[in-house]
């Protein structure tokens, strides 16, 4: 396996769908918190879109890891620099 595989799977919208599993993670391992039934309604969306928009851009740049990566980027910093201003 080559640095091109692996950075073909940890792209910056996998990483925001991993952080998406851990919400989800976090809601079961504690039940008895107050906005539990939040943990899974962000979650779940954040995990499936993120992993899902990955997927399209994958499909939409051919394959091309610095393409994707670029592009993912710009997306993951959109997303960051707009969050606390909502």
């Amino acid at each position: 396996m080559d640095f091109t595989k692996i950075f073909d799977i940890i792209t910056p919208l996998m990483i925001l769908s991993l952080m998406g599993v851990i919400m989800i993670g976090y809601g079961f391992v504690n039940p008895q918190q107050e906005n539990n039934v939040l943990q899974f309604m962000f979650g779940i969306p954040i995990a499936l879109g993120a992993a899902g928009f990955h997927f399209l851009i994958r499909r939409i740049v051919n394959y091309n890891v610095l393409y994707m990566w670029i592009i993912e980027a710009i997306i993951v910093g959109c997303l960051i620099y707009a969050f606390p201003r909502m």
